[in-house]
């Protein structure tokens, strides 16, 4: 008996890119921007200035940690060669830079953790809310 494996590996990664919508991140970005900083405006009037500061500085973060995700995720995975320097410089930044800013935003300036991984949180949910919309409005489907 022979088994046979049907080389898709490349379609299937095809697929699944062309699949997903390029723009997602830019959208995600905007709308946790706009929103953010609207929801911001509130906490600050209710609750208190450091935490609509931190929800902000926890937004902020999020969007840089996603950013240097997809930079570095694009430069890996390419059928082209990689460019091993920009890889690095990405990480080089990602690791130390966001870390360390952080680390400043929370022990240093001591901001209020709850807010600040409630803005952490919020381009994830932007994320999830704008991939249900798509789903429920069937944007997605092929006729």
């Amino acid at each position: 008996m022979e088994t046979r494996v049907i080389e898709v590996r490349n379609n299937v990664v095809s697929t699944a890119w062309a699949s997903m919508d390029a723009d997602l991140l830019r959208r995600v970005r905007k709308t946790s921007v706009i929103l953010g900083l609207a929801m911001a405006v509130p906490v600050a009037f209710y609750i208190g200035w450091l935490p609509g500061v931190a929800f902000v500085a926890g937004t902020a973060w999020s969007l840089a940690n996603l950013a240097a995700i997809h930079s570095i995720v694009s430069r890996v995975l390419t059928f082209e060669e990689r460019d091993k320097r920009a890889i690095i410089v990405a990480m080089g930044i990602k690791f130390p830079v966001l870390y360390a800013a952080g680390f400043l935003m929370l022990v240093v300036l001591k901001l209020p953790v709850m807010w600040w991984m409630a803005g952490f949180g919020w381009p994830f949910f932007v994320a999830v809310m704008k991939s249900v919309g798509r789903i429920y409005l069937r944007l997605d489907e092929t006729h």
